[in-house]
């Protein structure tokens, strides 16, 4: 597996403007990563959802390639085997066994690793993140992240700096984690004060908002006479000026669409970077559930064509307006061995600020959805037709009723076998949701790390005893029978490793140390199936990844410390030593 080197990486982008602040593989920390380049000036077929072959079975006398001994080899199987070596075949899965049992498969040839009593495990998958934003955001963005940045001042004083290495009338886009305060928002005139000649897009990380200086709403057109989106909110002031904030992605969007595209070959390189990152955390599989423009599926096909993914990956295009509908339906199949076409999603509302819930909430506004409730139903039914999956963001519990509302019509009107659709996030649901997410076979996507870097502000905007009872309850999920996956959401925190979603999900705790929901963790085994085979249940391949077992994929991780030995803090810090996808090692430990 070709890797982009990083000397490779920063060479191409030359232009570089400043540098990203993400919490690598050491857990807790805040770590500043790389430097980051400017900006630069037919109908689908109705198919089933790709299910990969069955496991091949080996002829006997098979000779291993590389063997792996003397170790704690956790396999995930039905029965939750552990065994003590393996062997590996091509990009395959010989056997598991005992030490003189593997050893019996070695030749001549056969490369032996002596795992000194660690853990070896399938690799973790990732369902739900954005890696090609990550890669963006790596590439191109300005941080404004702790602990460089943790209040406005801070900001102001940062952006002040920036701007003055910018020329006038260039792009800023930046991101940012907190002003100061769980819920505080910064408006145009914070970012007038210290960039006035610069359009600068200032957008939180979680990505459903964003602040805009007078700049950047002079370029798009936005003024006082221009209506807010369907689905959206331009805020405006008491004399109806705009603020600068927009909240929700048709609002993010009208300045979006301004600025500058990105260089191909550049967003290629990012997101070969940050597969590298993810499998230096463990991460062998990662599903992008937001990719809006034919370009960004080019990069991702191409990535894969050339061989520069350290991971296996899939995408589902997301549709914003009925309108999208025409494109997704024209979308082509692809699937190759490191990149496939999973299906659709949509977001039916956004953050928490703007949650849609059945009762209010003290966010910018809580009884909006993002899309009109007939026009959602009827493109979902078009979309369920065709045979592929469905992903759905869903933040408040009126929105996860939307959603499961037109699932359930559709599955109806077109009752096909196993469609597999999800939720995604899933953060306030009400105990009538869970039944029926059972009994339409719904899989949740859950982010518990958003317990960390939100679970303070759920407290704010939606009270104690709602968030305590009703924010991510994995536990009723998991008793109720309901296939739970977790993953990171990378980059909507600052914690995208698979370290901080386990961590999270056992502990969960937020960042002022108070545990949310104490009645809801997950035990590490609960955890780490969650993050393994169920996570490929969710991408319709758990008979090729998720597991330990002759015949699949050799997508496999090997740890520093024991991770089911660990206590969560413990857990939030742990490394990998090795991580192999198809039986060729992408990333080993210095």
């Amino acid at each position: 597996m070709k890797t982009l080197s990083r000397r490779d990486f920063i060479k191409l982008s030359a232009l570089a403007v400043g540098g990203i602040a993400l919490a690598g593989c050491r857990g807790n920390q805040i770590v500043q990563m790389t430097a980051t380049p400017a900006l630069t000036s037919g109908a689908q077929p109705k198919v089933v959802p790709t299910t990969a072959v069955a496991a091949p079975t080996f002829p006997p006398g098979t000779v291993a390639d590389t063997i792996f001994t003397n170790g704690k080899v956790v396999t995930m199987d039905a029965s939750d085997t552990t065994a003590q070596a393996i062997a590996i075949k091509d990009d395959r899965i010989l056997q598991t066994g005992a030490d003189d049992k593997i050893r019996a498969l070695a030749g001549p040839n056969t490369k032996t690793i002596d795992l000194r009593g660690r853990v070896l495990m399938p690799g973790l998958i990732d369902p739900h993140n954005h890696l090609r934003v990550m890669g963006l955001q790596t590439s191109f963005f300005v941080p404004f992240l702790p602990p460089e940045v943790k209040t406005l001042s801070e900001m102001q004083t940062k952006l002040s700096q920036v701007a003055a290495k910018t020329p006038k009338g260039q792009w800023i886009v930046a991101y940012y984690f907190t002003v100061g305060g769980v819920t505080a928002i910064p408006a145009k005139e914070d970012l007038d004060k210290v960039a006035s000649e610069q359009p600068v897009f200032m957008m939180h990380q979680a990505g459903h908002y964003a602040t805009v200086n007078s700049v950047a709403l002079k370029i798009a057109g936005i003024t006082a006479k221009t209506a807010s989106p369907s689905g959206a909110i331009i805020e405006k002031d008491a004399k109806g000026e705009p603020t600068g904030r927009l909240f929700n992605h048709r609002a993010m969007n009208i300045v979006r669409s301004k600025i500058p595209p990105y260089s191909p070959d550049l967003v290629r390189a990012s997101i070969a970077e940050t597969s590298a990152l993810f499998a230096a955390c463990g991460v062998t599989s990662f599903q992008d559930n937001n990719v809006y423009m034919e370009d960004d599926i080019n990069a991702y096909q191409d990535t894969a064509k050339q061989g520069e993914l350290s991971a296996r990956g899939s995408y589902h295009y997301t549709l914003e307006w009925p309108a999208d509908l025409q494109t997704a339906l024209k979308l082509k199949p692809f699937d190759d061995p490191y990149m496939k076409f999973a299906g659709y999603k949509f977001l039916v509302d956004g953050q928490a600020t703007t949650a849609y819930c059945h009762e209010p909430h003290n966010g910018t506004r809580w009884n909006m959805s993002t899309w009109e409730v007939n026009s959602y139903k009827q493109v979902v039914r078009a979309l369920h037709d065709t045979g592929m999956q469905i992903c759905v963001h869903c933040g408040g519990d009126a929105a996860v009723d939307m959603a499961l509302d037109a699932f359930e019509e559709a599955m109806k009107a077109n009752p096909r076998p196993d469609p597999r659709h999800r939720l995604e996030h899933a953060v306030l649901t009400t105990p009538q949701a869970t039944k029926r997410m059972r009994d339409l076979g719904i899989i949740v996507s859950t982010n518990p790390i958003f317990i960390r870097s939100s679970g303070d502000a759920y407290f704010t905007l939606f009270g104690e005893k709602r968030t305590q009872e009703r924010a991510i309850v994995t536990r009723e999920w998991l008793d109720a029978k309901i296939p739970v996956t977790i993953g990171s959401d990378a980059p909507t925190t600052p914690w995208y490793t698979p370290q901080a979603t386990l961590a999270a999900a056992v502990a969960r705790l937020t960042l002022t140390n108070k545990v949310l929901g104490a009645n809801q963790v997950m035990t590490i085994k609960e955890a780490m199936r969650a993050h393994t085979l169920t996570a490929a249940y969710a991408a319709f391949e758990e008979k090729i990844k998720g597991s330990l077992e002759s015949g699949k994929l050799a997508d496999l991780i090997v740890w520093t410390q024991d991770p089911y030995a660990m206590n969560p803090g413990q857990l939030f810090e742990a490394t990998i030593d090795l991580t192999m996808v198809g039986g060729k090692v992408v990333y080993q430990k210095a």
